[in-house]
């Protein structure tokens, strides 16, 4: 929802993740990283049985590491060491992406608590050790250098809950990465950002029911693939004097492609709970807020409904968005819908408001939701299942994949190097270039009228 997908959280992470590399290497090897964690005995992760120390012998040190943490040097060595091959590299900024300014290409040691990741933080350090994906995911969004983009696909090829709470623990509970460079909290209903058009009245009765996203603005967070809002009112034992019914929960549903050396195509899917508030107060320049978590950073968001479909066309809900974290601001708009499809009647009336807006309706993407529209009668695996609050999903497809044959422990071991040294920028570009937008959609002209078949196929 708001949180779309877009947020995809994702964006803000990418640059901090080459300070938990700092602070997780330079943690794994210490004594204090290891107490409590048991003297020389058991095996070194299945990953990595046959790794060797750099200087090629078995040294007694080496040897005397307890087993879960000869993984841990390792594979915290490599990461920190792909992760310096990409600091020394330029890697194109977006514009709201404050981070990279902040970072100005370089590693900031200032920003970084070594000793938070042992003391502070120091059952997510080590589950994220034992988490291969989660170590690959965190070298990932560090060599992204705080690209929105190439942060998104890191998430897609690699996010998981436990580097859901890595990130949460050492970014936003305990600080031992230091990079707010925003203020906690909400906007104040009179000092949200202003709408791009006047707000239309919207309630939480007009919002219940099951939505999906069919067209967003931001290509980064809006057009990820089967995208599906549902809004309830709240359980009775959460309603308070103050949300009662101004407040709607939203449980929002949505996909990325997951294509991992030496495994089957999947998705990562993902469903995310939030509580949508509306706004009564006098002078509120937004229509409710919102606040959640996602890739276990917070953030809060303004919601403007800005325009809806007459009596006689079918639903449609336009609607722009601002939010922020603790990391950065960014904005975003989408048309909710009835059906996992574009309401062809209603689409002169979008494009309209896109424009009255400021926005380029034809610039907008068109979001695929055919895991929604299966032909009746043919099996599929159920498209989500609930999970808690920003859990990551295992579909049917990503059980496949899991399970394929056994490997030898060398080849486990190239493939998890390999991932770990490899660019991560193709990922979120492929995610990007898998959208369509409407100006590519030849079934409707450029004021949103859907052409006649035979206009549309002369075109081609």
């Amino acid at each position: 929802i708001g949180t779309h997908s877009r947020r995809h959280d994702m964006r803000r992470v990418g640059l901090l993740a080459i300070a938990y590399v700092a602070g997780a290497a330079g943690y794994a090897p210490t004594a204090g990283g290891a107490a409590g964690m048991g003297g020389c005995s058991g095996q070194v992760h299945a990953s990595l049985r046959t790794v060797v120390p750099a200087d090629g012998l078995r040294s007694a040190d080496a040897q005397c590491t307890p087993a879960r943490l000869q993984p841990l040097r390792a594979v915290g060595t490599a990461i920190l060491a792909s992760s310096l091959v990409f600091l020394s590299c330029s890697v194109p900024a977006l514009a709201e992406n404050e981070l990279v300014s902040l970072a100005g290409d370089r590693f900031h040691s200032e920003l970084v608590r070594p000793e938070c990741f042992a003391e502070n933080c120091k059952l997510q350090t080590q589950a994220c050790a034992d988490e291969p994906d989660c170590m690959k995911g965190l070298a990932c969004t560090a060599k992204c250098m705080g690209d929105a983009e190439c942060a998104v696909g890191c998430f897609a090829q690699y996010g998981n809950k436990v580097l859901d709470n890595m990130l949460q623990c050492t970014i936003e509970d305990e600080g031992c990465i230091k990079i707010a460079i925003m203020e906690p909290g909400a906007d104040s209903p009179s000092e949200a950002p202003q709408p791009p058009r006047p707000l239309i009245a919207a309630t939480p009765a007009s919002m219940q029911g099951r939505w999906y996203k069919v067209m967003g603005w931001n290509s980064k967070y809006d057009c990820f693939e089967c995208q599906r809002n549902s809004f309830s009112k709240p359980a009775a034992s959460v309603v308070s004097a103050d949300i009662g019914i101004k407040s709607m929960d939203v449980e929002v549903e949505y996909q990325m492609p997951r294509e991992r050396q030496g495994q089957a195509p999947s998705y990562f899917r993902q469903t995310l709970h939030e509580n949508l508030v509306f706004d009564e107060q006098p002078g509120s320049r937004r229509t409710a807020h919102t606040e959640g978590k996602m890739f276990g950073l917070t953030f809060w968001e303004n919601w403007y409904v800005i325009g809806e479909n007459s009596k006689q066309e079918p639903q449609f809900k336009f609607v722009y968005y601002t939010g922020k974290t603790l990391q950065n601001r960014y904005e975003g708009a989408f048309v909710y819908a009835r059906k996992p499809e574009l309401p062809a009647a209603s689409m002169p009336h979008i494009y309209r408001l896109a424009r009255e807006a400021g926005m380029e309706p034809t610039d907008f993407c068109a979001i695929d939701n055919r895991c929604y529209s299966a032909p009746t009668g043919v099996a599929q695996p159920p498209p989500f299942t609930q999970v808690a609050a920003a859990d990551a999903e295992i579909t049917a497809s990503d059980r496949q994949a899991l399970q394929q044959p056994s490997i030898h422990p060398i080849q486990r071991l190239v493939r998890d190097v390999s991932e770990l040294l490899e660019d991560p920028r193709p990922f979120g570009r492929a995610i990007t270039q898998r959208q369509r937008h409407m100006f590519e959609i030849r079934e409707y002209d450029p004021n949103g009228y859907r052409l006649a078949s035979d206009e549309y196929n002369n075109e081609r």
